[in-house]
């Protein structure tokens, strides 16, 4: 058995510390391409998952590994919510920036729009990584958890969108902001949210268990 001394636990936040910096660099470089944003992000919430087992395989071939696994699904719903986002962020733009005076119609629209294409994202990511599905079943599953839990949801919300919150009331801390997403940022964004989704699904796949049980 392991003696959990002083000396280890030290090895041990710097090892857990090591995985998030070496998986956020893995997560922004498979970002880079744009259009495999999703794959990349899918397969950080899978690594993630992983990182949590005591004998988890090389971050770096679990990465590539998930990332080959997700790239087809993922993909393609990023680009549907991608392009649905794209269309909300335009009506907004147009409705503040353009419209003499300020479109109602095209604000509000634009703005479920983005709202509900976000509030989907934040859950294929969790969905493609732990389920087999084609794109139509992860987006209509997504749209789902999305509504049905929207106090998490909204949790996801505050993490992923805090950051650019500061950045817009408080510039000073853009900088600041930027270190930190280039070098464990997204990481802790994803672990924060694997939180949410890991509870949540296990409890879903709990009720369901009992439903069929009956």
């Amino acid at each position: 058995m392991l003696n959990f001394t002083s000396e280890n636990k030290v090895i041990w936040i710097l090892g857990k510390i090591g995985q998030f910096v070496l998986l956020n660099f893995l997560v922004l470089l498979g970002c880079i391409p744009i259009v495999t944003i999703g794959a990349s992000l899918s397969a950080g919430a899978r690594c993630m998952k992983k990182m949590k087992e005591p004998e988890g395989g090389i971050l770096t071939l679990e990465f590539f590994h998930a990332f080959a696994a997700d790239v087809k699904q993922a993909t393609g719903a990023w680009l549907v919510l991608a392009s649905v986002m794209v269309l909300g962020a335009g009506d907004i733009y147009y409705a503040i920036r353009i419209a003499e005076p300020v479109n109602m119609f095209f604000l509000f629209f634009g703005g479920v729009l983005f709202f509900v294409a976000v509030s989907m994202l934040f859950w294929i990511f969790p969905l493609v990584a732990n389920y087999d599905n084609r794109v139509k079943g992860h987006l209509t599953n997504a749209f789902l958890f999305a509504f049905g839990k929207l106090p998490a949801t909204l949790l996801l919300w505050g993490i992923w969108g805090s950051p650019v919150i500061l950045c817009y009331f408080r510039p000073v801390f853009t900088s600041l902001v930027g270190y930190i997403i280039v070098f464990f940022g997204v990481a802790l964004q994803l672990w924060l949210s694997h939180l949410i989704w890991d509870h949540t699904l296990c409890r879903e796949e709990t009720l369901e268990v009992h439903s069929v049980g009956r």
